[in-house]
């Protein structure tokens, strides 16, 4: 980052209209900069991120949009995982001691974009219904919007603003222009998704995973309807059609598991589909430029912390373009790397079956003396990552870690891992 006096960063362009890049551009607008928003409205009829964690709540009070988001939403009183016949476990918020909230929302995204965008353009953002050109300084690490493009602002930026936010999340604009390398993950999911009419549930409002006879299933409770998602390994797809709707229709029908719990569901949209599930830019931050969101990284979606992330990294970011100095705009990069190689060795022990074999051995010794005294100290510090707030605590992180090593016992984790 070059050496900016902080009273020099005035103008922002964001690029990307979703909730990292809203949420971003309300919190520098309240604080009186200019903040353009670049913001294609998609077209896709669903978008990934539809269930909320309880660390998002009070971003959401502070945005002062939680009883909008509310109205339109399912409550979500916990998260339910089913990962074989007899191995099932519930988690109810309000039992999560030390959490920042003890419930969360099932969001229909594209009512949950909208709101964030208009509270932006409430907090004073301007939003430019456009595609953004980007081109590169030649001989530098700078970015800047094309002439053309900084036209369609219609005066409203005068010159190239003094920061470029990349928000556009897999589309990854900069990093695919300045050629900034990541870190990918050893998985290499596919997940489909659509919205079905029902599905059973065993708790109104969980978000339900559920182990497969290949990979893990998602089941959100929406108003109306049912989220119903699949993350699969892409060599087992074949096997169950050519294109993505034969699959997913006919993985309801022919997985054991789905087969079970939404034998008579309907489909109510098209199917959409993802892969790639784990990613971390190498660089988030350079000469007048700085990654948000999804461009900067991504997780995989089990413990649903991806929106979270997103909108705390906007959070972030803000208090180091507010201070604008460069090692601001690096303690930005830090923190936003550290939560996302935290959530991806979450995932990695979800995935082991490490996690809930965990959880199986503390069932079987809830009785014993040393359990019952240790276990509001465990439930605090391992619930965080049912409540999206893990990776915001090192001591949590550190016991989570710790159990992960020395808690198995003698249980053989691959009986729960996601084949």
């Amino acid at each position: 980052m070059n050496r900016r006096h902080p009273e020099r960063i005035k103008t922002v362009a964001i690029l990307g209209g979703g909730p990292a890049a809203s949420t971003l551009a309300t919190l520098l607008a309240r604080a009186g900069l200019t903040v353009a928003i670049w913001h294609q409205p998609k077209h896709a009829p669903l978008i990934v991120g539809e269930s909320l964690v309880p660390a998002i709540v009070p971003l959401l009070q502070k945005l002062g949009i939680e009883e909008e988001v509310r109205a339109f939403s399912t409550f979500k009183p916990g998260a339910t995982f089913n990962l074989s016949d007899d191995v099932n476990f519930s988690f109810f918020f309000h039992q999560l001691t030390g959490a920042t909230a003890t419930y969360a929302y099932n969001v229909p995204r594209d009512r949950f974009d909208e709101t964030l965008l208009t509270n932006a353009q409430r907090a004073g953002a301007r939003v430019i219904e456009a595609r953004a050109a980007v081109e590169r300084v030649a001989g530098t690490d700078r970015v800047q919007l094309t002439r053309e493009t900084l036209a369609k602002a219609n005066g409203f930026l005068a010159d190239s603003p003094d920061l470029l936010v990349d928000a556009t999340g897999r589309a990854r604009l900069l990093p695919n222009l300045l050629a900034i390398p990541s870190r990918e993950g050893g998985r290499k999911d596919t997940a489909l998704f659509a919205h079905v009419d029902r599905a059973q549930l065993d708790h109104t409002g969980h978000v339900h995973t559920t182990r497969l006879d290949h990979g893990w299933s998602w089941r959100i409770p929406l108003p109306g309807r049912v989220s119903l998602g699949m993350v699969i390994g892409a060599e087992h797809l074949p096997q169950f059609g050519a294109t993505k709707e034969a699959r997913y229709d006919n993985l309801l029908k022919q997985d054991s598991v789905l087969s079970a719990v939404a034998s008579d569901a309907q489909r109510l949209t098209p199917v959409m589909e993802y892969v790639n599930y784990q990613l971390v830019s190498a660089r988030m931050v350079g000469d007048g430029w700085a990654l948000l969101g999804d461009t900067a990284g991504f997780i995989d979606p089990v413990f649903s912390s991806g929106l979270f992330l997103g909108m705390q990294g906007a959070w972030l970011l803000a208090e180091a373009i507010r201070d604008g100095s460069p090692a601001a705009f690096q303690r930005y990069q830090h923190e936003a790397t550290h939560h996302l190689e935290t959530w991806h060795e979450i995932v990695d022990y979800f995935y082991s079956g490490r996690l809930f074999t965990c959880f199986k051995v503390g069932q079987k010794l809830r009785n014993t003396l040393l359990v019952r005294l240790a276990f509001p100290h465990i439930n605090k510090h391992l619930g965080r990552i049912f409540s999206g707030a893990a990776s915001t605590a090192p001591y949590s992180v550190g016991l989570l870690r710790f159990a992960m090593k020395y808690g198995l016992k003698d249980e053989d984790p691959g009986a729960l891992r996601i084949r």
